[in-house]
C-alpha cells in the first residue's frame, strides 16, 4: 500500500458450493488458509452452511489482507481480539497497521481493509420479511421513521436496509458496537455516498467516509472509514472495489 495509506479496500462476495465466475466464491477453495483455531471454531456450527460461510469469510479476510499487504501469504496472518471483541491483526507484527472488519449474511461476505483508519462494513440480503415496524423503532432516528412511512410501501424494505447497512458499519467502525444506540445516528442515504446528519457520540466520531452500494443478489452493501478532517473542507477517504487473485503459494486454485 505504499502510496495509498489513505484508501479503504472493500470486497463483497457470493458464497456458493459450486465454482463460478464473477463474484461466486467457493468455501472448499479457500479453507487451506484458515489456522486451527478458526477451524476449531468452524466445527462449533451446526449447520454446514453456516460452516461454509464461516470458511468463506475468513478465507475472504485473509487472502484480502494478503492482496493489501502481497509479503504475507493468506495462511500467515494471525489475529488477536481486542477488549471488545473486535478480531485485529496481531502477526507479522510489522503489519499490525492494518485494519479489517468483517461482515456476512445468508450466501453473501463482505470485507473493508485499510491501514491505521478505522474502519466497518454491512451486507444485509433483502428478501426476507422484516418486522420493520419494531426494527424501525430500534434502528432509526424520529425522523428517519418518518422518511420510511413516507416512502412507498414497496420500497419500504429497500429504503430500511440502507438505513440499517450504514449504521452498523458505522457503530463497528467507532468501535461501540450495541452500546452506542442505532436511533441516535442520523443519516441521509438518498445517494450511494450517504451523509451522516447528526449523532450524539462526539465530534471525534463525526470523521468519516461513507459509501453504499447494491449487494450481489440483493441487499445492500456499506462501508464507514474513519478519515475526514473536522475542520476544513471535507476529503473523503477514497474507497476501491477490489478483485483478488488467486495466491500462487496456495496448494490449489481458488476463485476470487
Amino acid at each position: 500500500m505504499r502510496g495509498s495509506r489513505r484508501v479503504a479496500h472493500v470486497w463483497c462476495r457470493t458464497v456458493a458450493e459450486t465454482a463460478g465466475a464473477g463474484d461466486v466464491l467457493r468455501a472448499a477453495d479457500v479453507e487451506w488458509a484458515l489456522d486451527e483455531a478458526e477451524l476449531r471454531r468452524r466445527e462449533t456450527l451446526r449447520r454446514p452452511s453456516d460452516r461454509s460461510l464461516f470458511t468463506a469469510a475468513w478465507g475472504l479476510v485473509r487472502h484480502a489482507l494478503s492482496e493489501v499487504e502481497p509479503r504475507v501469504g493468506p495462511h500467515e496472518w494471525r489475529f488477536l481480539r481486542s477488549g471488545l471483541g473486535r478480531p485485529e491483526v496481531h502477526a507479522p507484527d510489522w503489519c499490525r497497521s492494518l485494519r479489517f472488519n468483517l461482515s456476512h449474511t445468508d450466501g453473501t461476505v463482505a470485507c473493508v481493509v485499510t491501514r491505521e483508519l478505522r474502519c466497518g462494513v454491512d451486507v444485509e440480503r433483502s428478501g426476507r420479511a422484516l418486522p420493520l415496524p419494531r426494527l424501525a423503532r430500534a434502528v432509526l432516528s424520529p425522523r428517519e421513521r418518518r422518511e420510511l412511512d413516507a416512502a412507498p410501501a414497496g420500497r419500504r424494505q429497500e429504503l430500511f436496509l440502507r438505513y440499517w447497512t450504514v449504521k452498523e458499519a458505522y457503530l463497528k467502525a467507532i468501535g461501540s458496537g450495541l452500546r452506542f444506540p442505532m436511533p441516535a445516528c442520523e443519516f441521509d442515504v438518498g445517494t450511494g455516498r450517504p451523509r451522516l446528519r447528526s449523532l450524539g457520540a462526539g465530534h471525534e466520531h463525526a470523521r468519516y467516509t461513507f459509501r453504499q452500494w447494491a449487494a450481489p443478489d440483493g441487499g445492500f452493501l456499506a462501508v464507514a472509514i474513519q478519515g475526514r478532517t473536522v475542520h476544513g473542507p471535507e476529503r473523503d477517504v477514497p474507497v476501491r472495489v477490489r478483485t483478488p487473485r488467486p495466491r500462487e503459494e496456495s496448494p490449489q486454485p481458488t476463485a476470487f
